[in-house]
């Protein structure tokens, strides 16, 4: 019998993650396939699904992680490679009981992991850290199937179907596709050759291990910078960017400006509120508060939520969203789709709203609120520390008398903006935001946060 403890370190709580070579081996692909899967076959489920990014160590562990799943009886469904959204999709199609995507994300390039949906719902935080615990019971083989073909093509179909509610096709646009040599490459090219109407500029959509041009994190304004010369050279209407498993997006418009996430949250709320009236919109606590407004006014449920994807997919089902947002580029579709972060499915509905304008795109961007506020501040600390010093801001907030929302980390609003630091749950950082009325107040802010030790 394999016995084996992994490095707590990987066991996050999304995904198990870790560095290849470092403190993640196909040891732990081994380990992961043979408590999951005694966990999926226990239960009664016996299909699972597995696919993979195209990162320089996904197929090794692809290789052990398929082994030990068929040594607990389980019939695996590889559908190849792909990006993250493509195997939540594969779950719905196939009715699989799980799945299991090999990704490192946005991360660098030798990182990697494993993310996991059970019964198409997250499966993390106490449920992975709790899997040591599971006993492995190795049964009758079980089976191998590839269906990377199949998937891959009902996937693009389903992302390009137009659906009732959708707007309709006014005008042809000119479109810059940005993949950033990730997992979303191939499919960027099938579903452009699905839209025709359309123009579209592709950039680095062949898959590299090395992500030679730039790193696929469009949440980082350097990384869309060939976007944005691709906008401007070709005069496009809109720009999309994708992070290296597909299920973040970003987004430039025609004058290369960078629409924020928290912008992007406020504009897909309005087109979704505007064919499901009322419906109920989470944004995570790294949003500005003009997106808390702009889902209020357009006469949503506004719900401040915590941040992760698979926390926002938990929350969606407690409060039957119609849609969720990230800061991050994370953007979650109930209505009209199957409710987890696709970065592809966003660009096509921002494709379907954006034809249906009189005007340009930019100037509905131009009309939004606007304030002062920071990117996404990532302070670097080690893992040990990042949640400690969270928990010492608190007490210090509590011993002044200042209030506070504890959702994740510490928000903490003021008479003239407010801002946040919370412990990243995917990187060795604090993430740290600040919004305000004017650029004065934000360097208040800023100086208070500052006041805690933090160097920002």
């Amino acid at each position: 019998m394999f016995r084996y403890t992994p490095n707590p370190v990987i066991l996050r709580e999304y995904d198990v993650r870790g560095t290849y070579g470092l403190n993640l081996f196909v040891t732990d692909a081994t380990w992961l396939g043979q408590h999951f899967g005694s966990l999926v076959f226990q239960n009664g489920g016996r299909k699972i699904v597995v696919c993979r990014d195209g990162r320089s160590s996904s197929p090794a562990l692809h290789q052990h992680l398929c082994a030990a799943l068929i040594d607990c009886g389980l019939q695996v469904i590889d559908i190849g490679i792909g990006p993250t959204p493509m195997s939540y999709f594969a779950g719905h199609y196939l009715k699989a009981d799980a799945t299991l995507m090999i990704t490192g994300s946005h991360n660098p390039k030798d990182d990697n992991g494993i993310k996991i949906t059970l019964g198409n719902q997250s499966f993390f935080g106490n449920q992975i850290r709790d899997l040591d615990l599971q006993p492995v019971k190795l049964n009758v083989k079980g089976s191998y199937t590839d269906s990377s073909e199949e998937v891959f093509n009902a996937y693009a179909a389903r992302l390009v179907l137009k659906k009732s509610g959708n707007l309709g096709l006014n005008k042809s646009l000119k479109i810059a596709w940005d993949s950033g040599n990730g997992a979303a490459g191939p499919v960027v090219e099938a579903i452009t050759a699905m839209l025709p109407e359309h123009n579209h500029i592709l950039l680095f959509t062949e898959i590299d291990c090395n992500f030679p041009n730039h790193h696929p994190d469009p949440s980082v304004a350097e990384n869309l910078q060939h976007l944005i010369e691709a906008v401007l050279q070709h005069d496009c209407d809109v720009g999309f960017a994708f992070d290296g498993d597909g299920d973040r997006i970003g987004v430039v418009d025609s004058t290369g400006r960078i629409i924020a996430g928290d912008e992007l949250v406020s504009i897909i709320s309005s087109v979704i509120l505007s064919q499901a009236p009322g419906s109920t919109i989470i944004a995570d606590v790294k949003c500005g508060s003009n997106t808390f407004k702009a889902i209020e006014l357009a006469g949503g449920n506004a719900i401040m939520g915590r941040t992760g994807h698979s926390w926002v997919k938990k929350a969606m089902g407690e409060h039957s969203a119609a849609f969720a947002g990230e800061m991050s580029g994370h953007m979650f579709f109930k209505h009209n789709y199957y409710g987890f972060d696709d970065g592809l499915y966003a660009a096509v509905f921002l494709i379907n709203y954006i034809q249906s304008l009189d005007c340009r795109f930019s100037s509905i961007l131009s009309k939004l609120p606007k304030s002062y506020c920071t990117p996404e501040i990532r302070v670097e600390c080690s893992e040990e520390s990042k949640f400690f010093i969270v928990e010492q801001i608190k007490q210090k907030l509590i011993i002044s008398g200042e209030s506070f929302k504890n959702i994740d980390g510490v928000r903490v609003e003021e008479p003239y903006g407010w801002w946040l630091v919370r412990a990243s749950n995917t990187q060795s950082a604090l993430i740290v935001r600040a919004e305000a009325d004017t650029a004065d107040d934000l360097q208040l802010i800023l100086k208070k946060i500052k006041s805690f030790g933090l160097s920002i």
